[in-house]
């Protein structure tokens, strides 16, 4: 069937209309007709009236050339220059007009630029899906540190309300011991007057080691806890530390007892060490049970001194025992007062380079180890040294007798 003047004007205005054809007329060189697809690949270099040579890369003019003069219809493969600056190859059926100009109908082309913006949008899929991904850990991150958050102000609540009962119990004891010495009827008997004193001293102590548990705490945090560091021979801290803490074994009906094996010199500060120890040895008078004995070992070996603190109480489960040394945390009292103790004690061992935990005791209770490097030349050291340490220690034992 014969295609009428009117039908090829249709036809040609269809395609020219095409999002889809990419299509070119060619009046000597001159572009008279570009279609929407070819303006939306090749940019406004494809606008009727310009150059058509300029819309082909270098490699291609020459076949360009050669297919415009073509008398005959031909598939020709040539390389457009894309408006973002690429390349690409389409293949055109070049067909000779009456008129002679030339139309250039593209193929492929098209289902390219749909297959790039398919994998486009696919990148842009998974670009998204990441961000999605990213944003749910962020804000996994966000709840879990709210979350924290809330837990450290349940712990400081907790904390406040422990000091404040702590120093509260303290001045009330004071009160009923100054209350006596008012209205009593006549004067106290030496007896008297050392129970007395007693109470009230032991008062003074649990408020003064609350008040440098505190201070400790803060310094800590701030990371402004400082050591004075010496020759120290440990065992006179231990010696002296259990000097301090037997009346209140005796009070409690525990017996300590003290073992040694090795040199036990360490370069160390002797008020905070003592603090350590004296913390330690305290905690596991109150977890043990009455006619029982907590033991206190030291034993320096292979460039380490280690002292422990067993006693034969109820221990400590071992998924609870990374946990009492966290600040403010008070494992079944096992954190002493204000649940400040045990942490400080980790703080003031990681001052020394050394390292602090807890395990279970032989005799099923709770076992608390800390370990320091041992003082370099330890076994060759004099004794000016020696009277140095026993000075720190016995400051330590008059000066902080209550910190923990």
């Amino acid at each position: 069937m014969a295609v009428t003047q009117p039908d090829a004007a249709a036809l040609l205005g269809a395609l020219l209309a095409s999002q889809d054809d990419l299509l070119l007329v060619v009046q000597r060189g001159e572009i008279t007709h570009a279609s929407a697809a070819a303006a939306r690949l090749l940019g406004g270099a494809a606008a009727p009236g310009g150059d058509v040579a300029p819309l082909f890369h270098e490699s291609s003019r020459e076949k360009l050339s050669a297919a415009l003069a073509h008398e005959a219809a031909a598939a020709w493969e040539l390389q457009v220059c894309r408006e973002d600056g690429g390349q690409e190859a389409v293949t055109f059926l070049v067909v000779p007009a009456a008129d002679g100009s030339r139309i250039l109908l593209g193929r492929g082309s098209v289902r390219d630029e749909a297959r790039r913006r398919e994998a486009a949008a696919i990148a842009l899929t998974n670009e998204l899906a990441d961000l999605t991904r990213e944003l749910a850990a962020k804000g996994a991150e966000l709840e879990a540190a709210r979350a924290s958050l809330e837990a450290l102000g349940r712990q400081r609540e907790d904390f406040m309300s422990i000091v404040s009962h702590d120093l509260k119990s303290s001045l009330h004891a004071i009160r009923l011991q100054a209350t006596l010495i008012e209205h009593a009827q006549s004067a106290p008997t030496p007896a008297q007057r050392a129970t007395i004193a007693g109470r009230l001293l032991r008062n003074v102590d649990r408020m003064t080691a609350l008040i440098s548990d505190i201070l400790d705490a803060a310094l800590a945090e701030a990371g402004e806890l400082r050591i004075a560091a010496r020759r120290l021979p440990l065992e006179e801290v231990v010696a002296e530390v259990v000097d301090t803490v037997a009346p209140t074994a005796a009070e409690a009906g525990v017996q300590i007892r003290r073992a040694a094996a090795g040199a036990a010199v360490v370069c160390g500060d002797a008020r905070r060490l003592y603090q350590v120890l004296v913390n330690l040895v305290e905690n596991a008078i109150r977890h043990a049970p009455r006619g029982t004995d907590v033991l206190v070992e030291l034993a320096g070996r292979d460039g380490r001194v280690r002292c422990a603190v067993d006693d034969a109480g109820p221990g400590v489960a071992p998924e609870e025992r990374a946990a009492v040394f966290a600040r403010f945390r008070r494992q079944g009292g096992r954190a002493g007062r204000a649940g400040l103790g045990l942490h400080i004690a980790q703080r003031i061992v990681a001052l020394h380079g050394g390292a602090i935990w807890v395990e279970a005791g032989a005799r099923g209770g709770a076992r608390f180890v800390f370990e320091l490097p041992a003082f370099e030349g330890a076994a060759g050291a004099g004794a000016d040294g020696d009277g140095d340490a026993a000075a720190g220690a016995g400051a330590a034992a008059g000066g902080d007798s209550g910190a923990r």
